[in-house]
């Protein structure tokens, strides 16, 4: 089993709970760096997001994640790039980075065939 799928499985079984880093590299016994390179691909494609707690952030499933390809809708917003984007506390009207301006959020919008 990769690294992906491990981290996949342990995020399957905390539930809407959550994982933080410190716990993944625990349980998994997989070095940190590994897991960090890991969790931002799977950020990325929309598998899991971050939820930030104070100083830590937990990890969590963005939904099931069966391997089926499952049709979206705007409705779900599953894989918005807004959820896993590091630019998000400084996004926002008359701020630097805007949802008008995000040509990451402009190519998601622009995916939706309806």
């Amino acid at each position: 089993m990769n690294v992906a799928d491990q981290i996949l499985k342990a995020l399957n079984a905390a539930g809407t709970k959550g994982l933080l880093l410190e716990e993944l590299t625990t349980s998994l016994e997989i070095d940190a760096e590994i897991i960090t390179t890991t969790i931002r691909q799977l950020m990325s494609e929309g598998q899991i997001m971050a939820k930030q707690e104070l100083e830590k952030t937990r990890y969590l499933l963005s939904g099931q994640t069966t391997g089926e390809v499952e049709p979206t809708s705007l409705g779900d917003l599953n894989g918005c790039p807004c959820f896993h984007c590091l630019k998000i506390s400084k996004c926002g009207a008359r701020q630097p980075d805007s949802p008008i301006s995000c040509s990451r959020l402009e190519e998601w919008l622009l995916s939706f065939d309806s």
